[in-house]
């Protein structure tokens, strides 16, 4: 039995509904299923995701990438997308309001993962930049108590969508940056 399907522009909708493919590969039926939304992208798509950054193994399956805090310098940030928000630490955050590049915006109340409920402050810093390529301008971050290690979540993420994950290779592929690191705004490279 051949475990093999051809896809085409107008089957594969039918199989995996709203994933449009230009690839035309016969592929195990298994794997189309399971991955052509991440396998075989819609052109327009990937085109939009013109920023691509290497992330970092650190092994136990988590992922990291280099980033920038202005006026704090590079940090590595720890993937997450199931973190609601980018998070720093309390140390990182003290380096940042003593510039004046941190200013509290509010609130919010989490539980922690034990069931523990927190009252976690939410500052706007001036601007960030992911695997040194992408900047992201007024950010809203959460403040981790301590010396947490610092988290790229979703206030940061949703501002580069679309936006894809990739494990092998390792690294995340972005679009919307406010601009490119080393560039101005007319795309000149300086």
């Amino acid at each position: 039995m051949d475990n093999t399907i051809s896809p085409s522009r107008s089957s594969l909708p039918a199989l995996v509904s709203g994933v449009d493919t230009h690839c035309g590969s016969r592929l195990p039926r298994a794997l189309l299923l399971a991955t052509a939304g991440f396998f075989c992208l819609d052109t327009a798509f990937s085109e939009e995701l013109s920023t691509h950054v290497p992330l970092l193994d650190k092994g136990i399956s988590t992922y990291y990438v280099q980033g920038r805090i202005a006026g704090q310098g590079e940090i590595d940030l720890l993937v997450d997308t199931g973190a609601g928000y980018t998070a720093i630490n309390e140390k990182t955050l003290e380096k940042l309001k003593k510039k004046g590049l941190a200013r509290h915006i509010r609130n919010v109340s989490a539980t922690l993962a034990d069931g523990k409920k927190v009252v976690v402050p939410i500052y706007m810093v001036d601007s960030l930049e992911i695997g040194g390529s992408c900047k992201i301008s007024n950010v809203e971050v959460a403040v981790l108590p301590g010396n947490s290690r610092c988290i790229l979540g979703l206030t940061a993420l949703k501002r580069v969508a679309p936006f894809m994950v990739s494990i092998d290779p390792p690294a995340i592929s972005l679009s919307n940056c406010d601009t490119a690191v080393g560039q101005n705004t007319l795309g000149v490279v300086r």
